[in-house]
């Protein structure tokens, strides 16, 4: 049976971004996975799924209880439903891999129509699963990043690709590549939040109004980052051909990299914390103990 992945297999997905889109798809394949005609059944399928994620994420566990044997308050199914909403949104990628991984092990999930989704997100993990529910066994394979072919545009949400890419801009004592790469990385990032269709195929420039709205970051944090973005399209080397060396001294590489990294990573838990405000906010709105 699946007993979660370990410490190296969480390094490996430190950098790995699950895009909203690709959520959302796994939201999608989670709601008809709970569906039922009886609409006792389906609450009882989301609370188990629920409660799943849950226990992974330290949250309470939610004892569902009937009222008159079998009847359960319309606030009940509104709780559920919203919680099925959120429940691929709120966990971090590694936090996500083991829930959808429990998901597979109790058959809730199907392995083979997870890892569509995540193939066509070209993501760097999938699942394998072998027998039925009672010799159930789930493994998450992680392809290392030489593995994954380099196909991949600056718009590819891939970061983990992209900072492997910096890190060895680094090693290679090629300041331009980290510049170049740290704007593409900003770039991903600040179309994943936003998550428009309409902007997938703009630069950051055209639409970065609309990303300092949706962005959790500070202003001056903002602003760093459009200036990141707007020397990577002026300095020799980083974004053109050009016959003067780049003005970027090694060391000046090295801090752009770390505070890179160092972006990515308050954006990313600013974006659960909001989520997790929302939850809170919602509650408020559960149904009382007398309802339950």
């Amino acid at each position: 049976m699946f007993m979660g992945i370990d410490n190296s297999q969480r390094k490996q997905l430190e950098y790995e971004v699950v895009s909203n889109r690709c959520r959302l798809l796994l939201t999608r394949l989670l709601r008809h996975a709970t569906r039922a005609e009886s609409s006792t059944v389906k609450i009882i399928r989301q609370n188990n799924a629920i409660n799943i994620a849950n226990h992974l994420l330290g949250n309470p566990i939610y004892q569902l209880d009937a009222e008159d044997g079998d009847y359960y308050y319309p606030a009940e199914y509104a709780w559920h439903n919203a919680e099925i909403e959120l429940l691929m949104r709120r966990p971090n990628t590694a936090d996500l891999v083991e829930v959808v991984a429990d998901l597979i092990q109790e058959c809730i999930l199907s392995s083979v129509e997870v890892n569509k989704i995540l193939e066509s997100e070209h993501l760097s993990f999938h699942f394998k699963a072998d027998g039925n529910l009672d010799n159930r066994q789930v493994e998450v394979d992680i392809s290392m990043i030489k593995d994954i072919e380099d196909t991949l545009t600056d718009e590819h949400p891939n970061i983990r690709f992209l900072f492997n890419r910096m890190d060895n801009a680094i090693e290679n004592d090629d300041p331009a590549a980290v510049l170049h790469t740290s704007a593409s990385i900003f770039e991903t990032m600040a179309k994943d939040i936003v998550s428009i269709d309409s902007i997938q195929d703009q630069t950051l420039g055209s639409f970065f109004e609309r990303y300092r709205g949706d962005s959790g970051l500070p202003g001056e944090l903002l602003d760093y980052i459009i200036s990141i973005y707007g020397r990577r399209n002026t300095e020799p080397l980083a974004g053109h051909g050009s016959t003067r060396p780049t003005s970027i001294a090694p060391k000046e590489a090295v801090i752009l990299a770390e505070m890179t990294k160092a972006f990515v990573r308050i954006e990313r838990e600013l974006q659960r914390m909001s989520i997790r405000s929302e939850r809170c906010e919602q509650t408020t709105q559960e149904p009382t103990t007398e309802s339950n």
